[in-house]
């Protein structure tokens, strides 16, 4: 979706285009996106001249000399397009504005989400759509009116900075650049958000919003601003679409998850989220005994979070077994999701392992860190079978490693009745438990009995206790 610096751009290209040109008639190839009565639409079109071309937000403002103000909404994909001499349409043509003399300009869009509306320029800030819009960042010298409206919202700061009624003109991509170099989790509750993290993001919303308008904006997959415009912007882009690409300043792997459906890119080392609880993670290879501890860690009184439990809950969920499906063919039988067959199938084949992880993975830490956010305890313990695999290493403020031998899993293995052990220590080479043991905190025995094992962890948790003063 074009954004601030996008519709800008649109803006800058159109003002040579149409300020001073007569509209001569108006073709509306599609009349669900005009919000006026048709007829009147063109009525007062017609017949009128383009004085100027503002914007306010998002929303592009074409003054006429008749006293009224066309306003524009571009939406997904919208764009206007001067056609050349003997061109009739465009593929997307919705709108044909008929300029005098021999100018013919197309409002282009191909999802058809764009909208406009005529409305008197005296009435203009009457106008709901209008009305509703906070103050652009670079328009802004008092924080204090965003800062009580923050105070009052417990959704991600991402989605609250996107709200066009508290910020206008941030949209997806900027949100994410603005959000790393102020280095703010964008999961951060807003009313969690500090005066001078505020101050923060509007001086780096203003930095980027103007490099983005001198470059043009965005061109990003299908949007241009206009036929042959390309911006350059997304040269610049630090962090928006970098997933697993490392971070410029730690080095550490961007992540992207889902923030009410938009994608969200950050780097989990430079943008930490501050949980409220310690947060402290069970480690280690298949049937060592991370169970073991987390249940012993729960029957202690703390609360657990099992990361087997929260994708065993996705795998009840509709949508993510539809998406499976479409993932991979021939896993479902009846009806129902055949955990034999997936198994089987990523088990063989490695891209097709890294296809469901990419998948699954991003919704496993949505899950792990919404139930974080939420829990009022001082500590709480997680049990995350693919901590560094998955990237999760970053929540933990503490790791302990649960050590064990090869005998000892087999045998946990066996008592769990698991017949086929070998193909269950195949597992054990998508743990890098060996690799990453300088990164444990703690590091229990590897030849301790269950009892030795519970010992451990009591021991291990009031070391961490008394450390955090809990």
């Amino acid at each position: 979706m074009p954004e601030l610096p996008e519709v800008e751009t649109v803006r800058q290209i159109l003002i040579p285009i149409v300020k001073g040109k007569k509209i001569s008639s108006v073709d509306v190839l599609y009349p669900r996106m005009i919000l006026n009565p048709l007829e009147d639409f063109k009525a007062i079109l017609k017949n009128s001249t383009f004085i100027d071309v503002n914007r306010k937000g998002k929303y592009l403002l074409f003054e006429l000399d008749n006293g009224y103000i066309l306003i524009s909404h571009l939406r997904m994909e919208g764009k206007y397009i001067l056609l050349s001499e003997g061109e009739k349409t465009t593929p997307h043509a919705r709108v044909i504005f008929h300029l005098k003399p021999n100018t013919n300009l197309a409002y282009d869009d191909t999802r058809c989400f764009g909208i406009m509306k005529l409305v008197e320029k005296e009435k203009l800030n009457q106008e709901e759509m209008i009305r509703k819009l906070g103050p652009e960042p670079m328009e802004i010298k008092d924080i204090s009116p965003i800062y009580q409206k923050l105070l009052r919202l417990s959704e991600p700061i991402k989605t609250a900075i996107m709200d066009q009624s508290i910020i206008a003109g941030l949209g997806n991509i900027y949100a994410d650049e603005v959000l790393f170099l102020s280095k703010i989790n964008p999961l951060t509750p807003a009313n969690q958000i500090s005066k001078d993290e505020i101050e923060k993001i509007i001086k780096n919303a203003c930095s980027v919003l103007k490099k983005a308008i001198k470059l043009g904006g965005s061109t990003v997959k299908s949007y241009h601003a206009a036929r042959g415009v390309d911006g350059k912007f997304q040269n610049e882009l630090l962090a928006y679409g970098k997933k697993d690409s490392a971070c410029p300043i730690c080095s550490y792997p961007f992540k992207k998850i889902f923030i009410n459906g938009r994608g969200t890119t950050y780097c989990p080392v430079c943008q930490k989220f501050h949980f409220k609880p310690i947060v402290v993670a069970i480690y280690g290879k298949i049937a060592s005994g991370k169970s073991l501890a987390l249940n012993h860690l729960h029957s202690l009184g703390y609360q657990t979070i099992s990361c087997d439990e929260i994708v065993h809950q996705l795998y009840q969920n509709q949508d993510v077994i539809l998406k499976v499906s479409r993932l991979f063919k021939n896993v479902m039988i009846n009806g129902n999701l055949d955990f034999g067959v997936l198994n089987e199938i990523v088990s063989n084949d490695e891209k097709k392992k890294k296809r469901l992880t990419d998948f699954i993975h991003p919704l496993v830490e949505e899950k792990l860190i919404s139930r974080i956010s939420k829990s009022q305890e001082k500590i709480i313990f997680i049990e995350v079978p693919l901590l560094f695999e998955a990237n999760l290493d970053y929540i933990a403020n503490y790791i302990i490693g649960i050590n064990t031998t090869l005998e000892k899993q087999i045998e946990n293995l066996k008592k769990r009745g698991v017949k086929n052990v070998e193909q269950y220590l195949l597992l054990n080479s998508s743990n890098s438990f060996d690799q990453h043991q300088n990164d444990f905190d703690y590091l229990t025995s590897k030849d301790a009995t269950a009892e030795e094992l519970k010992d451990e962890i009591t021991k291990i948790v009031k070391l961490i206790c008394a450390k955090e003063k809990i």
